[in-house]
C-alpha cells in the first residue's frame, strides 16, 4: 500500500506518526495546520478538541509501551490540493481508527481535520 501513496502525503503522515511516537508536542505540531480540529465521540456526544488542546495532552516524551505500537496507513485517496488518509494505530490496550483530512497548503501537505475513535482491547 504505502508504494502507492504519493511521496508528500506519505511525509505528512510519518510527520503524524512521528508525534504519537515521540509524544512530543513540537514534532506533532509540524503534521498539522494551526487551526485544525480534532473531532471524536464521547459518552455518545460530539466533542472536538483545537490543536493546542490536542497538543497539551501529549505527554512530551514517548510512551514506555513504544516498542510495543504499530501504526500503519490503510488507505489513501487524493486530488490535487486535498486528500483523505485512513490510519490504524495498534497500542497494546487500544487500537485507534484516525481519518485524516490532508490540504496542499503553500506546497506543504498538512493535517486539516482528524476524526477518530479508540477501541479498547478486551484482556
Amino acid at each position: 500500500m504505502n508504494n502507492l501513496i504519493p511521496e508528500p502525503i506519505r511525509i505528512a503522515i510519518q510527520r503524524y506518526f512521528d508525534g504519537h511516537a515521540t509524544g512530543d508536542p513540537r514534532v506533532m505540531r509540524q503534521a498539522f495546520h494551526e487551526r485544525a480540529r480534532l473531532q471524536f465521540v464521547q459518552d455518545g456526544r460530539y466533542a472536538e478538541w483545537s490543536l493546542d488542546e490536542y497538543l497539551a495532552r501529549l505527554p512530551g516524551r514517548a510512551a514506555d509501551d513504544e516498542s510495543r505500537r504499530a501504526r500503519r496507513i490503510t488507505a489513501v485517496h487524493a486530488t490535487d490540493e486535498a486528500a483523505t488518509a485512513e490510519l490504524e494505530l495498534d497500542y497494546p490496550t487500544v487500537r485507534f481508527v484516525d481519518y485524516l483530512t490532508l490540504l496542499l497548503i503553500n506546497g506543504d501537505w498538512v493535517i486539516v481535520n482528524k476524526a477518530f475513535k479508540a477501541l479498547p482491547k478486551r484482556s
